[in-house]
């Protein structure tokens, strides 16, 4: 065991009595400042990026609560060009966190299937969390996954049918939820797999997410439904975000004071 690990595992939460919020997919400026940064009230949030250039300027940031993503997002053409496998491994030296990648109904199949592809190849020996975009694409998502499995994917707004949310559950994925999402799918995902995210700022109206870590709406529609009546959803969405970190490898990778809350979940 590593010093580090060593001395984690003798760290005492600060959050015996309550969790801060969590969000696993929000749209964070990366010239984001400190004060803006205190205004989020202490949420940890899981904040991708869209292209390799604002990936490079993530790599530079070292914030306590932001886990910064490398992300190539796929409806944009321009970051899918601009993509490079050789940066983009590397990116990953430094960041533990995929995202936002994947494929999407707008846009060249074939050039986004390319980029995809190598992204999931690159990390299937990293040890890192990844959230997949799969807007109108689900099918092709699922296919991708199949042939390259990871233990950290998360699938970011799943808006496949019936049968590709259960391929997906068979399959062993994760899911970051919001409150735009219908209840069907809410239901039908299993309780242990189910991750927070606001997606912020996209579609703020129907997510009813002020700012990145917003999950307060997504919170009350979860407890309105029997599937969860009693359960504390917050501690159950800090449970499953420690478990998939320590499948996927990264749980001594991540930030102190992160570390610290998942003792405490």
């Amino acid at each position: 065991m590593s010093a580090t690990a060593a001395w984690r595992k003798s760290v005492v939460s600060h959050f015996p009595d309550s969790l801060p919020p969590l969000d696993c997919h929000a749209h964070i400026a990366t010239d984001v400042t400190a004060k803006q940064i205190d205004a989020l009230d202490a949420a940890v949030v899981l904040a991708v990026t869209r292209t390799p250039s604002e990936t490079r300027i993530a790599i530079g940031r070292n914030d306590s609560t932001l886990i910064w993503g490398s992300g190539v997002h796929p409806a944009m053409k321009s970051a899918l060009q601009e993509f490079d496998p050789g940066e983009f491994r590397s990116s990953l030296r430094d960041l533990l966190f995929i995202g936002e990648v994947g494929l999407d109904r707008r846009g060249d199949l074939a050039l986004q299937r390319d980029v995809f592809s190598q992204v999931m190849a690159i990390a299937t020996d990293q040890h890192v969390l990844i959230s997949i975009h799969s807007a109108g694409r689900a099918k092709e998502v699922l296919d991708l996954l199949s042939e390259y499995p990871h233990p950290g994917a998360i699938l970011h707004w799943f808006m496949g049918d019936a049968e590709q949310l259960s391929r997906a559950i068979e399959l062993d994925h994760y899911f970051s939820v919001n409150a735009a999402m219908p209840t069907s799918t809410l239901e039908a995902i299993p309780r242990n797999r189910l991750l927070p995210e606001t997606d912020f700022p996209a579609s703020t109206r129907s997510t009813r997410a002020r700012k990145p870590g917003d999950i307060r709406a997504l919170e009350s529609r979860l407890s309105a439904l029997p599937t969860f009546a009693g359960t504390d959803i917050r501690r159950m969405f800090w449970q499953n975000f420690r478990t998939i970190a320590t499948r996927a490898g990264v749980l001594e990778r991540l930030p102190e004071n992160v570390f610290d809350v998942l003792i405490g979940a």
